[in-house]
């Protein structure tokens, strides 16, 4: 199940099938985005024009993007039929078989592998609009919630009430709620119209 700040997570686009054991399916590796790489480009290239007043105080500088270069091309989560498998740059990886594998939670925008050890190893690669491929790759093992709330949306109308908050609604509920509305419309109309008649004829018998 999926657990986590959001609810019960990389893009499709950054997932990618690689050779499979025959007869399973093909493992999927979710990767950092590397549209990352050309934003450490740009800070190395801004990097570099301060490190040129003063090289050899500065030049440690370049050490920041270079690692978080290497942090892109290095990291990711794998998930074949024996469980997920998470390579990371800078320390070593962690291999989870299914069995021992409780859900997938996200603190902030990471995403967490927890499992019922109740530990919890982050998940390089996956966000939040994962879930479909990753419940994919999973066979169904780690829930596509992403989909499933998506769904539950699906033909309901959000509202701001007369307290300020947002709701959701039917269908069926929202044309009861506009319906409402209109009424209580045309009673205040009939009200200020009926008040406006009253003063008109108090002017009248003065």
């Amino acid at each position: 199940m999926t657990t986590g700040d959001h609810g019960p997570v990389s893009d499709d686009r950054h997932a990618r099938p690689a050779a499979g054991p025959a007869g399973f399916p093909a493992p999927v590796q979710f990767q950092p985005e590397r549209t990352h790489i050309f934003a450490a480009l740009v800070m190395m290239g801004i990097a570099l024009l301060v490190i040129g007043a003063a090289p050899l105080y500065l030049g440690w500088l370049l050490v920041f993007p270079a690692l978080f270069i290497f942090w892109v091309l290095r990291s990711c989560t794998t998930v074949d039929e024996r469980g997920i498998r998470i390579r990371y740059a800078f320390r070593p990886g962690v291999a989870v078989p299914w069995e021992e594998i409780r859900g997938v939670g996200f603190k902030g925008s990471s995403a967490l592998l927890e499992t019922t050890g109740g530990r919890s190893h982050a998940m390089p690669g996956v966000t939040f609009n994962s879930l479909p491929k990753l419940a994919e790759a999973s066979r169904g093992r780690i829930p596509d919630a992403l989909t499933a709330g998506l769904e539950s949306l699906d033909g309901k109308y959000s509202v701001i009430n007369q307290d300020g908050n947002q709701v959701l609604m039917s269908r069926e509920e929202h044309a009861a709620y506009m319906a409402e509305r209109v009424r209580r419309e045309q009673r205040r109309r009939r009200a200020e119209a009926a008040g406006e008649s009253s003063a008109e004829a108090g002017d009248d018998r003065e």
